[in-house]
């Protein structure tokens, strides 16, 4: 187990950081992290299930959802969206006012690490460049296992840098079947994709 009080320092710096960078936050990366979501999504149905964007910051993901050209019937869109960082959950808030698609979308203050919700109650799962900012990683991962139900899609995009992506593999390979991983130059991240597979 981690020293808790290393925990809540790094959990602290962490919200700093990207309460700091919310207003600019989507001018710096919405481009990059456009990439990574066309990788993730290029066989994404929605099919009204419930969609997952854990660590959403300020809704790129979300925007890219309702811009896609797959998603004709917004109705199909049952998504929430979870950050640690309040003031990217605002940013986030302000842009679906103001397209006028909150309906479609429910927001949550919250922590990967220790998700506010009951097992096996979401159906596809995202995390993308949010991973690598948690203290204990495969207790993230098991939080994300612990939600999903059987057979949930789970979409990873984690930031290579200074992080051993083959140790976060090797973890979940025992957790994923029909498990995909890529590396690509052109995006920093490297995407991990796979089935959850839930030993009964």
């Amino acid at each position: 187990m981690k020293p808790p009080n290393k925990d809540s320092d790094k959990k602290k710096n962490i919200v700093a950081r990207y309460d700091s960078t919310a207003s600019f936050y989507d001018d710096r990366y919405k481009n990059i992290q456009n990439l990574k979501f066309k990788l993730l999504l290029s066989d994404f149905k929605f099919d009204n299930k419930i969609i997952l964007d854990a660590g959403c910051g300020t809704g790129l993901l979300f925007e890219f959802f309702l811009k896609s050209s797959q998603q004709k019937n917004n109705r199909k869109l049952k998504y929430i969206g979870l950050d640690i960082s309040r003031k990217m959950l605002k940013q986030f808030l302000y842009k679906i006012n103001k397209v006028k698609s909150i309906k479609y979308a429910n927001l949550i203050l919250g922590d990967i690490e220790n998700l506010p919700f009951r097992e096996e109650k979401i159906h596809q799962i995202f995390a993308v460049t949010s991973l690598q900012n948690l203290y204990d990683i495969e207790k993230g991962l098991r939080e994300l296992f612990r939600v999903g139900q059987q057979g949930t899609s789970l979409n990873l995009s984690i930031l290579g840098k200074n992080l051993n992506v083959d140790n976060i593999y090797s973890y979940i390979k025992s957790e994923i079947v029909d498990l995909n991983l890529i590396r690509l130059e052109k995006v920093e991240d490297v995407i991990i994709q796979g089935n959850l597979f839930k030993k009964k």
